[in-house]
């Protein structure tokens, strides 16, 4: 009887499956925000003049990672033709006692280039030189020394290197401003040296005239950042004019 049931079903037209039921049933919903928070103020027009063959910053933009896990960003622009835009960002450094790397001292706040074509960093102060100083997979003192970058005078496409794996910055207990956990480490050493001179000097390891980041930095000529749980990034347009530039012009920037 089931079968001839079934059959009549099936040439009226009826779906099978209100005939052979199911077992449960049942449905998620939840509800999807955003990862990624822009401070109010990021649109933002320029008054006044600007003319071409100036450099002009924009207004500054706070980006931030609202969730549990880190986040791979592009930062791009439109490309209008004659305008260079690059973004630039600000890192604290301090002297810090190096057994328990304790701040025992005054900061010093450098800017430096976090998207653009070249690694340009502003406000080092008088009579010091930056590195750059990687924690190589060995994570061998003399290893990662011999493969410190001197700013202005080794070349730096990005940062951190490829070779850098970092060393558990966010969870070995020894940084005590956690912001962002992927990156590079920028020193400050005192006196005007050549990259032998600070290798030689960071190699022996007399740290007086030594300030350390209070956060990792990235560099990257292609807009790629990594944004690490809960951390933020403050970025600044800085827009380099062409000298036939003219008119209003209108720049765009995507996080995506």
């Amino acid at each position: 009887m089931r079968k001839k049931l079934l059959i009549m079903l099936a040439i009226l037209g009826v779906p099978m499956v209100l005939a052979l039921g199911y077992y449960a049933m049942f449905s998620t919903t939840f509800t999807v925000e955003n990862a990624i928070e822009m401070s109010t103020g990021c649109t933002s027009t320029i008054e006044g003049i600007v003319h071409s063959g100036e450099i002009v910053p924009g207004e500054e933009c706070t980006l931030t990672n609202e969730a549990p896990t880190a986040r791979d960003l592009v930062i791009t622009n439109n490309l209008i033709p004659e305008i260079e835009v690059s973004y630039m960002s600000t890192l604290k450094l301090v002297p810090k006692e190096t057994s328990l790397w304790t701040p025992i001292g005054d900061e010093s706040t450098i800017s430096y280039t976090t998207i653009g074509d070249e690694f340009v960093v502003n406000d080092i102060p008088s009579g010091y030189t930056l590195i750059y100083y990687p924690n190589l997979v060995e994570d061998d003192f003399a290893t990662n020394v011999a493969n410190i970058l001197v700013y202005g005078e080794d070349d730096i496409e990005m940062l951190p290197i490829e070779l850098d794996v970092g060393d558990d910055y966010c969870g070995n207990g020894l940084n005590y401003v956690l912001n962002q956990c992927t990156g590079a480490k920028l020193w400050l050493i005192e006196g005007t040296l050549s990259s032998v001179e600070a290798k030689a000097k960071v190699l022996a390891w007399n740290t007086d005239g030594f300030e350390f980041e209070l956060d990792l930095i990235q560099f990257s000529k292609t807009g790629e950042i990594t944004l690490s749980p809960n951390a933020s990034l403050t970025i600044t347009p800085i827009f380099t004019i062409g000298a036939n530039v003219t008119g209003t012009q209108v720049i765009e920037t995507t996080v995506a």
